[in-house]
Formats: C-alpha cells, structure tokens, sequence
C-alpha cells in the first residue's frame, strides 16, 4: 500500500503547481455586454454612461452589443447615417434585437424616413411596449395622415408611461388634425396638469384656443409660457397672432420682433426663419432660408456658422466643412467651428486634419475639454502615446474628479511600460469609481504581473463584488491562491465555483483535487463522484476517483474506476500507471529463473544463500562449519565419555 500512495503523491503535486489546468472556459463577453444594456438605460450621470458604453464595446466590439450602443454614441453625436448603419450591423448579428430596430426605427423617422421607421419601429412594438417605439410609431401614422392609427399608438404608450405630458400633447395634437377639438383640450389640458411648463401643450392649446377664437385664453397661457421662456420665439409669434385677432396690432408688431420677425428688413426676417426651421429640424428649409440671407449679407460669419450647423445636423458633412472654412476666412474662426470641423474630419478618418482642427479649437479655448479629448483619444489610437499623456494630463487640471481620464490615462500608461504610473492612474479610477470593473481587473492584472499578489487578490475580489461569476477573476484567483499555498481561501473559493456552477462538472472536479490534496478523502470521493455523476465519462474525475480509492485501501473499487478512464480516455498515463501498481498488488511475484526454489527433506522448501549455498534452514556452509566445529567435537568427546 505505501508503495502506490507516495506514487499517487507524486503524481497529484504536480497538478496543484504547473502541471494543472485552472482555466474556467472562455468567458462570453457578448453575453456579459448584452446583460449590461437594461442598467445602460437606467444611467442619466453622462460620466458614469461613458463608462458603462466604454465597458460595453470593450467587451463586445464586433457583436450586437457593441454596435448597438456605438450606434447610441453615433445617434447623440448628431452623426445619425453612421448610427443607421451601427444598428444595422447589430441587427445583421442579431435579427431578433429589439432594441437595435426601434432605435433604428427612430433615426429613420428623424430622417423623415417614414416607410422604413415604420417597418423597423413595428418589429420593436412587437417584441416590447416600450413607449418610446410606440410613440414613434405615432408620429409615422400622424405623419402619414393616418390618425387613427396614430391614436392607437399614442394610447398604448401611455398605458406604459401614463406621466408623460409629451404623449399626451402628441395624442392632443392628432385630436386637432381630426377635427375633434374637445378630445384635444382635454388631452393638452392633461399634459399640462402633468407639466405646467410644457411648452408644446402650451403652444398646440393656445393655437387650438386662436382659431376657436378664444385668443384672450390663449394669451393667458402664452404669457405664463413666455415668463418661463423668454427666448422663445414660437411662443412670442403665436403672441402676435392672438393680439392681432384681438386688434392689438401694435403690440402684434412688438411680438412679432421678439419672435424674429423683422418688420424693418427682409434679412433678419430670413435669419429668424432660417433658426426657427432649425428648431424644428427641418432642415433643408433652414438651409435655403440662411443662403439667402448670406446672399443679402456675405460679410457676415456667423451666418456661414448657422449654414454650418444646419448642414452637419442634416448629415451633409462636406458642406457643413465648406461653411466652416468661409466662416474661418472670413475671421469669424471659433473654437465651437474648429471642433466641428475636428468632428467631420475624424469620421471620414482624416486623423492629421482632425488633430490640427482640434488644436485650433483649444487654440482658442484652453478649458474645452472635449476637443482635449479626442485630441487625446487620436493620439491613443495611433501609438502617439506621450502626446496623448500630454493631453489626458492637462484634461486632469480641469477634470479631477473624472475617473474615465484616470483610466484611459492608466492604460497609455500601460503601453508604454510605465507600470508604476499605470498604477498609480488606476488606483485613482477606482477610488473615483470603485464600481469601475474593468478598472479592477486590469489594476488587478498589473499587480499579479508585478508578483504583488496581496495586492492582486485584493482587486480581483473587487471584481467578484461586482460581478461574483466573473470567470477571468475567479480564474486569476485560483491561480494566485496556488502560487500562494493558500489552500483554505482556494477550497472556499471552488466552493463558491460550485455553487455557481451546480451543473458543471469541472467544477466538482476542481474542488475534489483540493480535498485530496488536503487528505479529506471523504469530501474528495464526494466532489469526484459528483462530476462523474454529471459527466458518466469525465476521464480525470474517474482517474481521481481511483487514486483516492487506492489511497483508502478500496482496491476494488480503485480498479473499476481506473478501468472507466481509461475507457473514456486511453492516452490519460496516470491511469495507465495507476492500474499497473494494482495489478501487482493483486498477481503473485514473478520469480527469476536462476532462483529456482529447492525442496529438502521431509518436503520443505529452502531458501538459497549466495552461489547456492543453503540457509540456516538447510545444511550448514563452510564457514558455518569453521565457526562451530569447535563446539560439535567437544560435544561428542563429552558424550563418549
């Protein structure tokens, strides 16, 4: 028995130090990053969001995940043909994404799109009743003149969001087209109790109002409107229209140039257009009101600022750059127009012209922190890593406080092998935000690389508090634990394992070698037959499941599990080992053929001495003779005697 258990001895220590495989599988990175979009809807904190969509793509660039939410970042940044074909490519991994159709859906519609949001919008309405995509849906049919349709929709939004004023002030504004001016009131009316200050309920009331010739009504809920939105210009026009069919045409007149109608000059009056269709984002009426304005005053910039804008809003890229280069010829350069520029530039992957727009644009706002940014993210991205320090770190003058600088700036850090900087720019992400997870795991990583491994560990335990089934973590863990010999926090974390994993049988395996290990036969052969249990033909658990038998003394039952590895695996070699000491433990000693045994008298067997000579038990050797011949001749004299 000793024999074969210093064998098994030697056989399992290897395992337990650089011989054994303590991996826990791939992790699936699309499935955690899908997992992570219902809490990226619940997160308003723009940091915490950038984070959270950083966390996202990071983990799942090509799949739907990642380019649904770079879809979202596209759709924010105004660049919506680039976030159509994001959603797309989402939709193209995953047909059955919801929320990749409705989102496209909405872009479509912004884009006056109808027929395709309508088909994108419906898919998602069918999978969710999120009123978001019904409410889109609503606005398609209203758009299409079809409003009872419209009404249907607007109705089944509100039974999920029933507090939302602009549902009801879009369902209000469907009753107005019907005709039906009393379900209107009641709906606007409704949308006001929700939001006393919600300027389109006031604007479609007050109109419904004027044309059913109440205008003394409407102006007392347009003047409330204009105390809360001086700057309004559509409140003050439709001011004008009510005092006009009061009579009041002076004060119309005064309204009507607080509300960009000029009664002096066919340019301001071009311009007031011209930012009135903007706000409605209708664009290309917006476009031909400012080229006529240009045309009246071509001096002026700050119109070939506003054509600018209007261009990138309508996705027309290249004029928008032609605007922004007459406005910078013209001296009219800002920091707002050399951003924008930067923009355009970096979508069509010109890195060098969006780097010289951006630098322009802190040229002439230090503290703009955007263009810092992606200043710093080009610079990154292209292997320019002290310029991108430069910029994080000047970012950080400004922004003490954001843990996503601290971060990005760890990881250039790490690329040019500055470790302990790296550390140190991790150390404050995660103290910033210690709910960053991937702040941790590569804090984490740093560490063990740096043999910390206290430190290490105490990282990667971070990460189970986020995230207990977190594989990488628990995998480096296991690791670190057997490095550190530290067997007691290793069996209480392949218990954890189990209990994570009840069905997976590598699981129980794992946690039956620490068991063994720590000679708890009884849990080990417990833990082994539960993989098997599992997995009938799981070679290693049966192998093990030998061993410990063996080590008990259970020879039979050592030898069936032996033989079922080595059925379920032939070329596992402890088995093979294994079952030969068995074997010799069970079949007699073979005997060498020089040492045949000799029978002496009275048939008893006798052992042979060295070159043949018989044992004590046989007749005596020469010098057994030499040594008591002496004693035999005094016995016979004594005798005859």
């Amino acid at each position: 028995m000793k024999k074969y258990l210093l064998l098994i001895a030697i056989l399992i220590i290897p395992q337990l130090t650089w011989g054994f495989d303590w991996s826990f599988g791939s992790a699936d990175k699309c499935r955690q990053a899908r997992e992570m979009l219902p809490k990226l809807a619940e997160t308003t904190d723009s940091a915490a969001r950038l984070t959270l969509e950083t966390k996202i793509i990071d983990l799942c660039p090509d799949g739907a995940a990642g380019h649904f939410v770079q879809g979202l970042q596209q759709e924010s940044g105004g660049n919506t043909d680039r976030a159509i074909h994001e959603y797309q490519e989402a939709l193209k991994d995953d047909p059955a994404f919801h929320q990749a159709s409705g989102n496209l859906g909405l872009v479509y519609l912004q884009k006056g799109m109808l027929d395709e949001a309508a088909i994108d919008l419906t898919k998602a309405v069918e999978a969710t009743k999120d009123p978001r995509y019904q409410q889109g849906l609503a606005k398609v049919f209203s758009e299409r003149k079809l409003y009872t349709l419209a009404a249907h929709y607007y109705n089944e939004a509100l039974k999920a969001s029933p507090s939302s004023p602009s549902l009801y002030s879009g369902l209000a504004d469907v009753y107005a087209s019907m005709g039906q001016a009393d379900k209107a009131q009641d709906a606007y009316s409704k949308a006001l109790d929700l939001d006393q200050e919600y300027t389109p309920a006031q604007l479609g009331l007050s109109r419904l109002l004027i044309e059913n010739k109440q205008p003394d009504r409407a102006l007392e809920i347009l003047k409330k409107a204009a105390l809360a939105n001086p700057q309004d210009k559509a409140i003050h026009r439709l001011m004008a229209d009510a005092y006009t069919r009061m009579g009041d045409q002076k004060t119309a007149e005064y309204e009507s140039v607080l509300g960009g109608v000029s009664v002096t000059g066919r340019f301001d009056e071009l311009v007031a257009k011209g930012d009135e269709y903007f706000q409605a984002k209708e664009y290309d009426k917006a476009i031909t009101q400012f080229l006529a304005a240009i045309k009246e005053k071509p001096e002026r910039p700050v119109l070939f600022q506003k054509l600018g804008d209007t261009y990138m809003a309508a996705d027309r890229d290249d004029d928008a750059a032609s605007a922004y280069r007459e406005a910078v010829r013209l001296k009219g350069g800002t920091a707002a127009i050399h951003y924008s520029l930067g923009t355009i530039f970096e979508k069509k992957g010109l890195l060098d012209e969006a780097i010289v727009e951006y630098r322009q644009a802190i040229k002439y706002d230090k503290d703009f922190g955007d263009a810092r940014r992606r200043l710093a993210d080009i610079y990154s991205l292209r292997g320019s890593f002290p310029q991108a320090i430069e910029q994080y770190q000047e970012l950080l003058k400004s922004r003490k406080d954001n843990p996503l600088i601290y971060f990005k700036l760890a990881r250039v850090y790490v690329k040019t092998r500055d470790y302990q900087s790296a550390i140190a720019a991790y150390a404050e992400a995660v103290r910033l935000d210690a709910d960053n997870l991937e702040a941790h795991r590569e804090l984490a990583a740093l560490y063990k690389w740096k043999n910390e491994m206290k430190e290490a560990e105490k990282q990667y335990r971070e990460v189970l508090r986020l995230k207990k089934d977190d594989v990488e973590a628990r995998t480096a863990l296991t690791a670190i634990y057997v490095k550190e010999k530290d067997y007691d926090e290793l069996t209480k974390l392949l218990k954890e394992n189990v209990e994570l994993a009840p069905k997976d049988p590598n699981a129980y395996y794992k946690l039956g070698i620490i068991y063994e290990f720590k000679k708890d036969y009884e849990n080990a052969i417990s833990n082994y037959k539960s993989a098997v249990e599992l997995k009938a033909d799981h070679a290693k658990a049966l192998n093990a499941l030998g061993r410990v038998y063996m080590k008990t003394g259970h020879i039979q039952e050592a030898k069936e599990a032996l033989e079922a590895a080595k059925k379920a695996d032939p070329a596992l070699e402890e088995t093979s080992v294994l079952l030969n000491n068995i074997r010799d433990e069970l079949s007699p000693e073979p005997r060498h053929k020089w040492k045949k045994a000799k029978i002496g008298k009275k048939g008893k067997k006798v052992k042979l001495g060295k070159k043949g000579k018989k044992s004590k038990h046989g007749k005596a050797t020469k010098k057994s003779k030499k040594k008591g011949g002496g004693k035999a001749k005094s016995k016979r004299k004594t005798s005859k005697s």
